[in-house]
Parts: structure tokens; sequence; C-alpha cells
């Protein structure tokens, strides 16, 4: 899907990777901005396993063993393998060999590794029927995530038709032992944030519902959303940041600063998307946001 850019009016056609192997150089990016993409440590790239070979293998900030892979073409064969390499990762003796991995890295040897859950994640242009059918029927989370790439821009984001047939009631996404469903607090969202951060998360959040009284917070797994007769703004906590993403007039928003990225072409209700640090004016960050909420009345 082409973007455009507002300043200009012109049309910013998307693009194709120009190397012999796009698939490789997608995950070369991916990796090199794998903190910013997905808050993890790289361990190793095409690690080889009996039976095949893991495109990323990597660990989350809180420790959690972490699998990627990479599709540029349609294949059938990518929810598959993500899940052979989970099977792999479960039995002891590999645990042992991806501890010993944590600990020989100089960016991770000071954590922990945490197996309560293992993090998957699959990165491809599209999904095809078969991967939707299969994971109608997995119990085991997968994130799946597409990509478009607009002139020297790389966009990740969770792939809006395939992630509509997951399965929500598994243990990994928040579910019970009994098969119920979780119910998210502000306290799980405000967890994932560092000691360092907390503070700063805390007067974002006080500002955005300082705004009116008739704002509504709820949570779900992913985020915290922020309701006015619709969801306005959807925060996704990280380590030391947040991603902030809106639902705007996209005529009438004015963002003199250029801090947001323009998001409609993921075909969600949001259209824009904010990185919030410890560095960020909250000042702008708030007027922005008070534009999607005034969007709502």
């Amino acid at each position: 899907m082409p973007r455009v850019n507002l300043k200009s009016g012109k049309i910013i056609e998307e693009e194709q990777f120009k190397s012999k192997t796009p698939e490789k150089e997608l995950q070369k990016y991916v990796e090199k901005h794998l903190n910013l993409f997905f808050q993890s440590y790289f361990l190793k790239s095409f690690y080889r396993i009996p039976g095949g070979e893991i495109d990323t293998l990597a660990i989350t900030e809180e420790g959690k063993p972490c699998i990627i892979e990479y599709k540029h073409k349609m294949d059938e064969k990518i929810i598959n393998q993500i899940v052979f390499y989970y099977d792999w990762l479960q039995e002891r003796s590999t645990k042992y060999e991806f501890e010993r991995i944590v600990k020989e890295n100089k960016n991770t040897s000071d954590l922990e590794v945490d197996w309560s859950e293992v993090r998957l994640i699959t990165i491809a242009k599209r999904y095809s029927k078969w991967d939707i059918s299969l994971i109608k029927h997995l119990d085991t989370n997968i994130e799946c995530y597409s990509y478009s790439y607009h002139k020297d821009e790389l966009d990740i984001h969770l792939d809006p038709i395939i992630n509509q047939y997951k399965k929500r009631n598994t243990s990994s996404t928040g579910g019970t032992s009994g098969g119920g469903t979780k119910t998210y607090t502000l306290d799980d969202h405000r967890e994932k944030a560092s000691k360092e951060f907390k503070p700063f998360f805390d007067k974002f959040r006080n500002e955005v519902l300082n705004l009116g009284e008739n704002i509504e917070e709820g949570f779900v797994p992913e985020y915290i959303k922020y309701v006015v007769n619709t969801t306005f703004l959807a925060v996704h906590v990280r380590k030391n940041w947040l991603i902030l993403q809106l639902r705007v007039d996209e005529k009438s928003f004015k963002d003199p600063t250029n801090l947001s990225k323009d998001i409609s072409q993921r075909g969600w209700s949001v259209t824009r998307e904010i990185k919030y640090d410890k560095n960020t004016d909250l000042k702008k960050i708030i007027n922005l946001i008070k534009q999607a909420y005034e969007y709502q009345m």
C-alpha cells in the first residue's frame, strides 16, 4: 500500500528489497534493531539444530527465550517451522545449551533465563491460507507480523488478517490453567517498564487522564487503551519507552515537530504512532493526544 507525504502530497510507493536474497536482507535489518522492534537481545543467526535452522535466536529484556522466523514470499511452512523449533527448545538438553549461549554473550550474561514462556515471532510479507487454517488450532502463542518497505523505511506490525484467527484462551496469552481468561490490570503493564522509567510512565498516564473526566481506561494483553466512544489512544509499554498509537482526523491533525509516524497503511483504526521516552517533550506528546481525544467528542 502506498504512503502519502502530507507536506508535498507526493505518493511514496512501496518498494522491494533490491538484493538477490531479500529474506536475508529483512533479517539483517530486524536483527540490527531487535531491541527497538521486539525489546530483545540478539544471540545467534542461522542457528543449526537437528532437522532445521533457526533464523534468529534471541532473548527478551525480561529473560524469555525468543525465536524469530522470516519469509519474504508467501509460504505455508513458516508456522510449521516455528512450532518445530519451539518443540526443540523445550528439550532439557536444549535448555542447557540455550542458557550457555546467553551466559557467553556479553550483552546478556547477567540475564537469568525465564522458561515460563517462549516468545515465538514470525515476520512475513503475507500469510497463506494454510497458515491461517493452522493458527486457528494452535494453543501455542505465535506473534505473526507482516512488513512493508518504503524508500529506506521498514515498517513491521502485527498482521491484521492472521491474528484475528488466533486462539485467545491459551496460557501463554494470559489464560489460566483451568481454561479461563486472565483479567489484565494496570500493574500487568506497568511492570513491563524499568524501575527508572516507571515515574515517566506514571506522569504520562496522569496527563492523559487529566484531558477529560469522560476518558475510560482499559487493559488488554498487548496494550492499555483509552476510550471515549471508541479507542483514541493505545499505549504499548516497553522497558524504557512507550509506543503510542492515535486515532486522529488526518485532514486536521497537526504535528509541527513531526513526532508521529503515519501507520494508516496497516488498515487499523489508529493511524499515527509515536515513540515516547524520557527525552521526549511530554507537552508536545500530550498536544498530539489531545487532538485524538477531541476527535472523539
